[in-house]
């Protein structure tokens, strides 16, 4: 018995001492400084590419924590510059952009001499984060592994946030506390507010996917919500090294609406004015070819684009290539086909109302509604105009005898 328990008091004491060496070499590699990583968030820009900013992680190099040390890594990179092959591979959901690997102080330059306001935030993480984090990413670059874009799911923020997350084991996973009111359709619309015409098309083709509320996690495709949520995650707060240049003036991200409702009153008036001059037929040929157009061109991006948040759009059942046929339509036949429209539009708005349909429908009805009441107001008009009019027989009275 004397024996064991000396053999177990060496134990214990070899245990104890292993214990002391693992716990002085951790401390001894806290203390070796490791490669810093550095989220920057880039601020937007009037063009197209660039309204709703940028994001960028960048590395500096063990012990040296300067710029000229550091390389960053971009998400925002298409394989080919040409904007046509940009656009038409994002919208087939074919992978195009690749991630690259630039240098810190070139990366500065660059969005400095665009006059962007740049901030920065360090990452408190570990080295073994650090280097799990940078492994995925040159992973990628070395396979130029290439992803799909799309304005949601997969841009220069949202990779970012995804290699953050796995590196740090779900750390960024809940988001931010607090994101943007509003849904996808009132993001995309902060963004390019102001600008008439790709408003005017959102209000067209944006279909039903893109009123729904994003969560946190989602809200994050936006570089200035990532950087909020970042901060609340990490306790990193951000630091801004440069202001906009650029002076801001106040725009409205409803002006694509307002430009439907106007173009909805035009063709109300074409049909009126066209008519009133004995030219109803060209007033006819105006809306149905206008209305007619419109409806091909939604019918054609919806069937070209595959991201649902287009294909499924509730404009597709509104809007109407049998508008082409107004012209060619007698006249009895144009009354109830008018009459059919003006029935569909007044539902689309009915279940707009009812928060059964979520997409914003009423300038569409309008768009509808407007022209077909005015056409069928003249012709209702006309149908008064040449009608016989019952004339009064004049009164005869016999002589009194």
């Amino acid at each position: 018995m004397p024996r064991l328990e000396s053999l177990f008091g060496v134990l214990c004491s070899l245990v104890a001492v292993v214990a002391v060496i693992l716990g002085l070499t951790r401390e001894a590699r806290a203390d070796v400084p490791h490669r810093t990583v550095d989220l920057y968030t880039i601020g937007p820009s009037g063009e197209l590419p660039s309204r709703f900013g940028h994001s960028l992680l960048c590395v500096r190099e063990a012990g040296k924590d300067t710029p000229e040390s550091g390389h960053c890594y971009d998400y925002g990179v298409p394989d080919r510059e040409d904007m046509t092959h940009v656009i038409w591979n994002a919208v087939r959901n074919t992978p195009s952009f690749i991630p690259v690997r630039i240098e810190e102080p070139r990366m500065y330059e660059f969005f400095k001499g665009q006059g962007r306001q740049i901030e920065r935030q360090r990452l408190p993480l570990s080295a073994e984060e650090v280097d799990k984090l940078e492994f995925a990413i040159e992973d990628e670059i070395r396979e130029r592994r290439a992803y799909a874009y799309h304005p949601y799911w997969a841009n220069c923020a949202t990779q970012i946030r995804d290699h953050l997350d796995a590196a740090t084991n779900g750390r960024l996973r809940e988001g931010p506390s607090e994101i943007p009111r509003g849904g996808f359709r009132d993001y995309m619309e902060d963004g390019h507010s102001g600008r008439v015409g790709i408003l005017t098309a959102m209000a067209l083709y944006l279909g039903e996917g893109n009123d729904r509320v994003p969560t946190p996690w989602e809200a994050m495709l936006l570089p200035f919500v990532l950087r909020d949520a970042v901060a609340e995650r990490f306790s990193a707060p951000p630091e801004k090294l440069e202001e906009r240049l650029a002076v801001i003036l106040p725009t409205s991200r409803a002006v694509g609406r307002v430009v439907v409702f106007m173009l909805a009153f035009l063709l109300f008036l074409a049909g009126r004015i066209t008519a009133r001059r004995n030219k109803l037929r060209t007033g006819l040929m105006i809306v149905g070819g206008v209305l007619g157009a419109l409806a091909l061109s939604i019918e054609l991006t919806s069937a070209l684009v595959k991201w649902s948040e287009i294909s499924h759009n509730w404009a597709l059942l509104l809007i109407l290539p049998t508008d082409f046929a107004l012209p060619y339509l007698s006249e009895k036949r144009l009354a109830l086909y008018l009459r059919v429209r003006l029935a569909m539009a007044g539902l689309f708005a009915a279940l707009e109302i009812a928060n059964v349909i979520h997409q914003p429908m009423l300038p569409l009805v309008a768009l509808v509604a407007l022209p077909m009441a005015g056409i069928l107001s003249t012709l209702k008009e006309r149908s008064r105009a040449d009608a016989p009019t019952a004339t009064a027989s004049p009164a005869t009275s016999s002589p009194r005898t």
